[in-house]
């Protein structure tokens, strides 16, 4: 399995997500559910094209490791299940994005055939740091399109 890197964001609104989620399900519509979905996906981009800039301004560009890192495959998840109801940006690849948002770059020694390894510093939070930064305008974006679903759920119920 592939090292992944996650980030939640839970919105000022995490609670009237919650409840949206359970009253949606419990209506049993599943277009509004859809929809609510949908939204969350959409207000989710921003942190992917985040978390690739990130890597593109903070990690060491000589050998192509940013641009490797930034080519990464970054998905959005998103629940409004239980205590959980949240929007996730995870990323995959065969690097250790996690150690590397800590600070730390493992990689082998040029010229080493015998499997030589060193750990190289760098600034942490390439990851973390862009995705709070992106943070406000995603939650302002869920926010909206949890009152959008929740007025919609409202006038049809």
């Amino acid at each position: 399995m592939s090292p992944t890197v996650k980030v939640t964001v839970t919105t000022r609104g995490a609670d009237k997500l919650t409840r949206l989620g359970k009253a949606l399900k419990d209506s049993g519509d599943k277009d509004l559910q859809r929809e609510l979905r949908r939204a969350m996906q959409r207000g989710g981009r921003p942190l992917k094209d985040a978390a690739r800039r990130g890597a593109l301004e903070r990690l060491p560009k000589r050998g192509g490791l940013a641009e490797r890192v930034a080519s990464s495959k970054f998905g959005v998840r998103t629940s409004t299940a239980g205590k959980g109801a949240s929007v996730r940006v995870i990323g995959r690849s065969g690097y250790d994005l996690q150690g590397m948002d800590e600070g730390e770059i493992r990689h082998p020694v040029y010229g080493h055939r015998k499997g030589k390894w060193a750990t190289t510093t760098v600034k942490p939070g390439w990851f973390s740091d862009a995705e709070e930064a992106a943070a406000p305008k995603v939650r302002d974006e869920l926010v909206k399109a949890i009152d959008i679903v929740a007025a919609k759920l409202e006038a049809a119920g």
